[in-house]
């Protein structure tokens, strides 16, 4: 993530009181793929952009053992609480404040189970973002997921591009005032997401209207590692 997008989310962190709940996509991407597992706790789950904890939050509830990369200090300092506070420090590997693009390398090759991307990727610039893919299942086990809910074309306030590729800093829709963010259309899905070694398992599209002008659409896509 760009450093002034890390300063902007700094500034949201601190100001702004922000979602506790973990989006239903998540939910039954975990579902379909963990809830079988004889233990939990041996499954390892990073989250890209983890904020303020809503995510790890359900992940460590369900028993899994989680990881979370933000670039807010405040963030993270909000989402380690809320674990501890709620009896869940024992499922913490660790949370880390800094731009995932960097911290990814930390970790050892093959260490984890599951990568998810609840809105985060989409805060990079396209050649950024395909880069941090390519960690990211450098990092993924054999079959494991990396699970990406990202903004599709035709999203208020982002279906524009008047700087980078398809790429704007919005002054309207829901991301407007929130730094840098970028759209990704169906054609580019293949180019982005599915780096040598990967495959891409399914990809749906959300749609969500907020009135008859104005649409809020999301691509959920899932990777495994071959």
């Amino acid at each position: 993530m760009a450093d002034d997008n890390l300063q902007v989310w700094e500034s949201i962190f601190m100001n702004r009181e922000w979602g506790k709940y973990p989006p239903l996509s998540l939910v039954r991407f975990i579902a379909k793929n963990y809830y079988k597992a004889s233990d939990r706790s041996a499954i390892k789950i990073l989250e890209l952009g983890s904020g303020t904890g809503a995510n790890l939050w359900y992940l460590s509830r369900e028993g899994f053992t989680v990881y979370g990369i933000d670039g807010s200090k405040t963030a993270c300092e909000k989402a380690k609480q809320r674990l501890i506070t709620e009896g869940l420090s024992g499922r913490i590997g660790s949370i880390i404040v800094g731009d995932y693009f960097d911290q990814l390398d930390f970790f050892a090759d093959e260490y984890f189970d599951a990568i998810i991307d609840i809105g985060s990727l989409c805060c990079n610039s396209f050649d950024r973002a395909q880069q941090i893919i390519i960690k990211s299942i450098r990092k993924l086990r054999a079959h494991g997921r990396l699970f990406s809910q990202t903004f599709a074309d035709g999203t208020w306030g982002l279906d524009f591009t008047p700087i980078g590729y398809n790429a704007c800093y919005p002054i309207e829709g829901p991301m407007a005032g929130e730094g840098y963010n970028r759209f990704t259309s169906k054609k580019d899905i293949s180019k982005l997401y599915q780096p040598s070694g990967s495959k891409i398992v399914s990809v749906q599209r959300q749609e969500l209207h907020i009135d008859d002008e104005h649409r809020v659409n999301d691509w959920l896509i899932e990777l495994e590692k071959l």
